[in-house]
């Protein structure tokens, strides 16, 4: 099994109430299961992240989690 933390920020927040924005959610999966896998499993639409960051640094949907990862989600951003 793997660990890791995962910290959904801005509107994102609404998935996995009553976490707020930026806290830690700890979540087991199985070995090599990649960051699209995680967001169906936290039932997150892929269409709602916009930037993926993996021990800080930013990575694809693709990319498979480690035991001990750090993932931060981002939805994309608007304003003006």
């Amino acid at each position: 099994m793997v660990h890791v933390e995962v910290r959904r920020y801005a509107s994102l927040e609404r998935y996995h109430p009553p976490l707020k924005a930026g806290e830690p959610l700890p979540v087991e999966l199985a070995e090599k299961t990649t960051v699209a896998q995680l967001l169906g499993i936290l039932k997150i639409p892929k269409k709602a992240v916009h930037l993926i960051f993996i021990n800080g640094l930013v990575r694809p949907l693709d990319q498979a989690l480690a035991d001990g990862d750090r993932v931060a989600l981002f939805p994309p951003i608007g304003g003006g």
